[in-house]
């Protein structure tokens, strides 16, 4: 991949760009709590997020508690998520030099996006984006490639000019849905292994290395 082919580059958001994982929990703790149930364990809250909160708490409580779970959730996240949400090594640097060679960049997460917005408004890196596109933002999160579409017309490069980067085999199911090409990276919960099975187009040693492919 050269700098000509590339016109546009999306990436997933936690395990991606941020670790925003103790926030997470707190929330989760917060909902569990407040709902009388025993709190789940910080590791097993990063091993059942991805699919959007909506789909996390349906499997894990039911469909009757989804509401009340989604309220406290979001109460307590909205109180924490800004002092317990850091960008990983290297995010900053590769996604200013990206900007600079004239890509396009975007983002596309099941977090939900007007959190993902005052994410980036918090580390005054907003500018660098054409568009967040989060939970809430389009009918189907990811696996579906709806995000990757929304996110492909708003920055106007067609696909076969665009890459989605992410850290989970769910990104990478994502891109293929959308016929985009992959880079994955380990830099979040995923095994390197699940990552090479799932088939991605490049997988990365480091995040960093993603400037030697665009």
């Amino acid at each position: 991949m050269t700098a000509n082919e590339i016109g546009g580059a999306i990436f997933d958001l936690d395990g991606t760009l941020i670790d925003s994982y103790q926030a997470i929990y707190l929330g989760f703790h917060h909902a569990y709590t407040q709902m009388g149930l025993s709190p789940m364990p910080y590791e097993q809250v990063k091993r059942v997020v991805g699919l959007g909160l909506d789909h996390t708490f349906r499997e894990l409580l039911g469909e009757e508690r989804v509401p009340r779970a989604l309220f406290l959730f979001r109460r307590k996240y909205e109180e924490v998520f800004r002092a317990n949400t850091r960008l990983l090594p290297d995010a900053r640097e590769v996604l200013e030099t990206l900007h600079g060679r004239g890509i396009r960049l975007a983002v596309a997460t099941n977090k939900l996006g007007r959190f993902s917005r005052e994410i980036f408004e918090q580390f005054g890196m907003e500018k660098l984006f054409t568009v967040i596109v989060g939970d809430g933002d389009v009918p189907q999160n990811k696996p579906d490639p709806e995000m990757l579409r929304l996110a492909m017309e708003k920055m106007g490069v067609e696909k076969e000019r665009a890459i989605f980067v992410g850290d989970s085999v769910i990104d990478i199911q994502t891109a293929q849905n959308a016929g985009v090409r992959v880079l994955a990276v380990p830099t979040g919960n995923t095994e390197r292994e699940d990552l090479v099975k799932a088939r991605p187009t490049v997988l990365l040693a480091r995040f960093s290395d993603l400037l030697a492919h665009v």
